[in-house]
């Protein structure tokens, strides 16, 4: 039995599973500026409530059939509150036909209070919509809108701003920081 610590290990070619891996090109990050236009950055007046809010958003978005991504989204809703950060939701769902994201911002500096999140007035809406097939879309403007709004003081910016040209701008020169 002396023979077998003695045999040669044969060698293997690599095959696709065990050759040695190059890095994955990085992917390049979700910009929320991208998503948004003129037409569907809103500034709300004072009393209006959340239900107006979503409406006026999904309905910048020119989707075939509003009431559905409406209904998607409050739905979303009714699971847990979108409300990420004081002052700032993130109203959000997946729906089918869509090929990409679909995006809306509401402002109102004086707030809107939403019985189901602790943290005050929301001021700030981003709405956003995703193709149902595609999650990983989804999470990545999630991920690029997350980061975005943690910069510190932007969401006091925004809320200063009167024009969506000047929203707009903004986004992207603090995108281009990141």
């Amino acid at each position: 039995m002396a023979w077998i610590g003695r045999r040669k290990k044969k060698e293997v070619p690599d095959s696709p599973s065990t050759a040695p891996r190059e890095a994955a090109p990085a992917e390049k990050p979700v910009r929320v500026s991208d998503f948004l236009s003129l037409k569907n950055v809103v500034f709300f007046p004072v009393g209006s409530s959340k239900q107006q809010v979503f409406d006026a958003l999904v309905r910048t978005t020119n989707l075939p059939d509003p009431s559905l991504a409406l209904q998607a989204i409050m739905a979303r809703e009714q699971t847990g509150t979108t409300v990420i950060a004081p002052g700032l939701a993130l109203p959000h769902a997946r729906i089918q036909g869509l090929r990409t994201i679909v995006a809306a911002l509401g402002l109102c500096p004086t707030g809107i209070v939403d019985p189901s999140s602790e943290g005050g007035p929301v001021r700030l809406f981003l709405l956003f919509l995703g193709p149902s097939e595609n999650m990983r879309l989804h999470l990545a403007f999630l991920a690029g809108a997350s980061s975005l709004f943690q910069v510190e003081g932007l969401s006091e910016a925004l809320l200063q701003l009167t024009t969506p040209e000047a929203v707009i701008e903004k986004i992207r020169a603090t995108e281009q920081s990141l």
